[in-house]
């Protein structure tokens, strides 16, 4: 009988590394606007910051991945958040001497960006190392509420250091990364997945190029049929939710909500995620093809009922409803994912699914602006509806997902 997560002492000391990392970024994510558009008072700057560090985190996520296959996962995190403090450090050290200007912003944001893409990976895979099989699920619960309540705490907090000094935040997040950078040192080496003759270690696997590696892992997924699946169905709830995200604000916006409004409806819906992850656990006990199936159909219902009075009070707790299964199903599909897949692939495989689920989210708000300047919230909130329709309708009649095993026998999955 295994120890209980709560004792597990690499599982709390890598939780806890990510926890303080993701925040550090959120609040990033806040502090590097506001930073720049008061060096420059150039929006452009501003927005350009962000969309960099997304091209480059876009561009390299399938290279990092067959990287941290390649590479001891445990030092290539402590080297992110290495790499990531020193930067920080350099920003707070220019921003207090005065030498501080946007393209040094651009540069770090680019850098850390990047660094977060072979950090995540990095760490879901070590996850399988430091927890036994018959608690992944739990665990990768607790990661889910350790997502959300990162996204929920970190902009808000961001806004408010910079209210304090526009270098608070630069400090906060070098913290951040500092402590995560000592939490992960303290994580034990943990020894590879026990192999069978038809699985290798990365260790043990002959060397390609890069290139090979990439197309190996891709083809491998591919030919999973369950991989299959979920490559497709999270590529439509990417692009479903960002589009729905998108138009909550405008149509909040458009209803007279002020920005602070806007932000609480934000807030609301994401708590409505936070609660389903620390519910997740017990909802794990029911049948996971009933959690999946229940997290698409709940949100092609919602997404509707808001149509019929667009407004931040009424979005942010259909948001909240629409969000509150998602955690647990995340962490019954990725559970599947990580028990099938060879660990000297995990890497590549959680890169793949990162990439291609998230390959269609930025289509989503051109799609729904189009929408929405040529007929209106209603229609926009409908047209996503009936895609999330499509993409609950797809799922069911997925004999893969209608007749997912138990947690326990999650490896028949494959």
């Amino acid at each position: 009988m295994s120890e209980p997560l709560r004792r597990n002492r690499d599982f709390v000391l890598l939780w806890s590394a990510t926890l303080s990392s993701t925040l550090g970024a959120q609040v990033a994510s806040v502090a590097y606007p506001l930073l720049a558009l008061h060096l420059t008072g150039s929006a452009v700057h501003a927005g350009l910051i962000g969309s960099a560090a997304m091209a480059a985190g876009i561009a390299l996520r399938l290279p990092a991945g067959a990287l941290v296959d390649r590479w001891d996962r445990r030092r290539t995190m402590l080297v992110c958040d290495l790499v990531r403090a020193v930067l920080v450090a350099a920003t707070v050290t220019g921003s207090l001497l005065g030498f501080l200007d946007w393209r040094m912003l651009l540069g770090v944001a680019v850098v850390s960006g990047v660094c977060g893409v072979f950090f995540e990976p990095a760490e879901t895979a070590l996850l399988r190392r430091v927890v036994p099989a018959e608690h992944l699920p739990r665990a990768l619960a607790h990661n889910e509420a350790r997502q959300y309540g990162a996204t929920i705490a970190g902009p808000p907090l961001g806004g408010l250091l910079f209210n304090l000094g526009r270098t608070v935040p630069l400090a906060g997040e070098l913290l951040a990364h500092l402590l995560s950078f000592a939490a992960v040192l303290a994580v034990k080496s943990p020894t590879p997945v026990a192999t069978t003759p038809t699985t290798r270690t990365a260790a043990t696997a002959p060397r390609l190029s890069l290139l090979r590696e990439i197309a190996d892992g891709l083809r491998w997924t591919w030919r999973q049929r369950f991989l299959r699946v979920l490559l497709v169905t999270a590529a439509g709830f990417g692009l479903v939710f960002s589009a729905l995200t998108f138009t909550a604000i405008v149509a909040a916006r458009q209803s007279g909500a002020a920005p602070a409004d806007v932000g609480l409806m934000m807030a609301i819906s994401g708590a409505g995620g936070l609660l389903g992850a620390l519910a997740a656990p017990r909802l794990q006990r029911l049948s996971p093809a009933s959690v999946v199936l229940a997290m698409f159909w709940v949100a092609a219902a919602t997404i509707p009922a808001m149509a019929v009075r667009p407004t931040a009070w009424t979005i942010g707790p259909l948001l909240a409803a629409a969000f509150f299964l998602a955690p647990a199903a995340n962490a019954i599909l990725y559970t599947y994912q990580m028990t099938i897949t060879p660990d000297h692939l995990q890497g590549r495989v959680l890169s793949s699914l990162a990439l291609i689920g998230g390959a269609a989210a930025p289509v989503g708000p051109l799609a729904s602006g189009l929408v929405l300047e040529h007929w209106g919230v209603r229609a926009a909130l409908l047209s996503i509806a009936a895609v999330m329709g499509l993409v609950a309708l797809g799922a069911t009649w997925s004999r893969t997902v209608r007749h997912l095993p138990p947690l326990d026998r999650a490896r028949a999955v494959g």
